[in-house]
């Protein structure tokens, strides 16, 4: 197994144990503090990056201004990865990662929140003098105790999913005027900060599942339980919308995964269709072309080279990959940074290959950056 990674490179973001402005191309990992065959998931921030392990270890690498990667450290960036300490969590496995622009969050085996980073906007949940930034995972408890399931990161906001299908909202995310008609929201406070409290307005009906964040905006994957089996076609919005990202919708197929960049989305449908929508300006919808407003807010579908199959979809903040289920990946958007692998800093409109030895095994995004994992080797 091969880690590869390529694109903004200017906090050491892509471990490769030096800072520079850009990688155009993959670039294999030669140092890393985890097993490649045995990690679980790669997520990125704006200039860091965190890897979970199939043993709930988590591994840190990038830019470090507020304490994201949870390593306790107050340098600037660290270019090559490092395992934040198992103590810090109390010594209770990971379940689930996160990250924001600087921020990072994880979830137990225990369904136990831990956050850590920048809390400038109070998105930690906590409102006390000295914790603008906490550089080691803090565990923050939730409203009678509930067991927190899933968490989302914007540019100054969190979101946590709850087990019991609620959403709490720490920082700052504006909400549109009227809200959805199919959710209760309302004021609250957590630890002194004030937060923003989600649930739907009929349990009975309809069950929140799956979050996803952009930079000012959220989608909601729901179950509509008055539908046999429960359908998941539906998706509701919250947030800015000024390119259309906020825009919900009813699909005629299950979605069977929300992917978000800053300001546009991806739904990956149970007939293995994708749909893409929000803002066009870099070509980050992958439909051939930019759009000349800007904003396309009814979904498009992204056309893949005939016989691939979607396995995967990562929205970096205007780029995106997708991983097919043949171990390829393609690659379109922003590519300022040399984000799309394709040896070149111009735009890319339509799915692009990625040129990467062996079969993919794994994928994930950051803001202007990209990792693979490879289950072939290099010599």
């Amino acid at each position: 197994m091969e880690v590869f990674a390529w694109g903004a490179n200017s906090h050491g973001q892509l471990g490769l144990g030096f800072e520079s402005e850009l990688c155009m191309t993959p670039q294999r990992l030669t140092r890393h503090s985890f097993a490649p065959q045995l990690v679980r998931c790669i997520r990125g921030g704006g200039g860091h990056v965190l890897v979970l392990d199939t043993s709930g270890r988590v591994h840190a690498c990038g830019w470090n201004n507020r304490g994201q990667l949870g390593l306790d450290s107050t340098e600037e960036c660290h270019n090559e990865f490092q395992m934040i300490p198992s103590e810090y969590f109390e010594e209770v496995p990971i379940e689930t990662v996160s990250c924001g622009w600087d921020i990072s969050g994880g979830i137990t085996l225990t369904k136990r929140l831990f956050v850590w980073g920048s809390n400038a906007f109070q998105q930690l949940g906590i409102c006390q003098r000295g914790f603008m930034a906490v550089r080691r995972p803090l565990p923050v408890r939730l409203p009678k105790e509930e067991p927190a399931l899933a968490i989302s990161f914007g540019l100054r906001h969190c979101a946590v999913l709850t087990q019991d299908h609620k959403i709490y909202v720490f920082g700052r995310l504006r909400v549109m005027d009227p809200p959805p008609i199919e959710l209760d929201i309302t004021a609250t406070t957590l630890h002194r900060c004030n937060t923003m409290k989600i649930q739907v307005h009929n349990p009975n009906e309809l069950r929140i599942v799956a979050l996803s964040s952009g930079q000012h905006h959220m989608l909601l994957k729901c179950v509509d339980l008055s539908q046999e089996g429960g359908s998941t076609k539906r998706i509701l919005s919250l947030g800015d919308n000024k390119f259309g990202q906020s825009n919900a919708f009813l699909f005629e197929e299950d979605v069977r995964q929300l992917a978000v960049g800053w300001t546009h989305n991806a739904a990956l449908l149970r007939n293995n269709e994708i749909l893409m929508w929000g803002r066009n300006c870099y070509g980050q919808l992958g439909t051939g072309s930019i759009s000349a407003q800007q904003a396309v807010p009814q979904p498009l579908s992204l056309r893949l080279p005939d016989g691939q199959t979607p396995a995967r979809v990562h929205m970096g903040a205007e780029h995106g990959l997708l991983r097919t289920t043949a171990g390829e990946i393609y690659t379109w958007g922003w590519n300022e940074h040399g984000n799309c692998g394709n040896n070149s800093t111009e735009n890319v409109y339509s799915p692009t290959l990625v040129e990467i030895p062996g079969r993919v095994k794994l994928a994930g995004a950051g803001s202007g950056f990209c990792y693979a994992i490879s289950e072939s080797s290099v010599n």
